[in-house]
């Protein structure tokens, strides 16, 4: 193969990569590009091919994959600041060092060393704090940590600059702080501009519309929550990357007393959680799926017709499950994933998070939403 030839299939392949929606194909074009980059040994090339595979992996659900071409564009800038500078991956550092705890064999210092880097680079290109607060805010919340309070209040604060995310995604960050608290009339006020238009980016209001779901029915909203489910199921359907907003939806369903329609959601996107690499999108999708099955169990059902991909450890051609052995396969999964963030970051959230899942059957109400799902 001559120098024309390869170069011209890096390039076909990532033409054909722009023009895919987010996913494995398009994640697969990338790596095959920048395999063919690093066996001839044209770096710059590989790193151009990367800087594309970061931002494919992250929206496409395989975050480990972006992990893995960001340390290695992360690896060329340390050898060689001059012709790769830090400035070129600012943004693309904190999607990926803000998704280091759903990982729980990266360690706390590991992710602590991480975290100082963003702080370091940030600060080198003329940024405040608030972007690294964020950062820092969200892993703690995530962990558990009590530090997370004083984090939250340091950065909706901090001033915005430059390398601060755009507003949208930054409203819809607030709202976890206040589902924490069970301050939910505070967090529909502050999600209303995302929910009608008046910002939005490539993941809001995909994102926001699952996490008013639980808000809407605490404050029995019923109505807009059906219209919040119906309106961010079709926007979520398709894209793995999120699995964590699925198993709001799938709790929502369960929530409202919808079983066929939530066994329908179950059977679609299990094999996202079976395959995804972040543990706790897995842990969000399980504990979910647990408390539907919980749920089929109180009202009589004990066994399921589901149609389960042959991945699925208690896969059987013929289709019937007992609810029993699903309760327990995923009680098993979600109890085995809490273990390990517990244990690495030396708390028990998500062992309360798990008993939560446990428990919400006791506030099931019966509100029918049409049991067909959009294709």
């Amino acid at each position: 193969m001559t120098e024309q030839d390869w170069r011209e299939q890096v390039r076909t392949l990532m033409a054909r990569a722009e023009r895919l929606e987010p996913g494995e194909a398009k994640v697969m074009a990338l790596e095959e590009a920048a395999r063919l980059a690093d066996a001839h040994g044209e770096v710059p090339l590989a790193y151009e091919v990367r800087d594309a595979l970061i931002d494919a992996a992250t929206f496409g659900g395989f975050p480990d994959r972006a992990l893995v071409a960001f340390a290695w564009c992360r690896g060329q800038q340390k050898k060689d600041p001059e012709r790769f500078s830090s400035d070129q991956l600012l943004w693309k550092q904190k999607w990926v060092v803000g998704r280091l705890d759903e990982f729980p064999h990266i360690s706390l210092k590991q992710i602590q060393g991480a975290l100082e880097d963003v702080e370091q680079c940030f600060a080198k290109a003329g940024a405040g704090q608030r972007a690294v607060l964020k950062l820092r805010y969200q892993v703690a919340r995530d962990m558990g940590d009590p530090a997370a309070d004083s984090l939250w209040a340091k950065w909706v604060e901090a001033p915005r600059d430059h390398l601060t995310d755009c507003r949208a995604c930054e409203l819809d960050d607030e709202l976890d702080y206040h589902l924490d608290r069970g301050e939910y009339e505070v967090l529909l006020k502050k999600a209303r501009p995302l929910l009608e238009g008046r910002h939005g980016c490539a993941e809001v209001p995909h994102l926001t519309l699952g996490t008013v779901l639980y808000p809407l029915f605490k404050l029995n909203r019923l109505e807009q929550a059906r219209d919040s489910h119906l309106q961010g199921y079709s926007l979520v359907r398709r894209n793995r990357e999120f699995l964590a907003t699925m198993g709001e939806h799938l709790e929502f369903l369960t929530l409202t007393g919808n079983m066929v329609r939530g066994l329908k959601l179950f059977e679609r996107h299990v094999d996202w959680a079976l395959e995804h690499a972040s543990h706790r999108d897995r842990f969000t999708f399980y504990t979910a799926a647990l408390c539907l099955m919980e749920q089929a169990l109180v009202e009589g059902r004990e066994r399921v017709e589901l149609s389960l991909p042959r991945t699925f450890t208690l896969y059987t051609p013929k289709g019937a499950y007992p609810v029993r052995t699903l309760r327990d396969w995923l009680a098993s999964q979600a109890g085995g994933i809490a273990a390990k963030f517990d244990a690495r970051n030396g708390t028990d959230h998500f062992h309360r998070l798990l008993t939560r899942s446990k428990h919400l059957r006791n506030e099931v109400v019966s509100f029918p939403i049409d049991a067909s799902l959009p294709s």
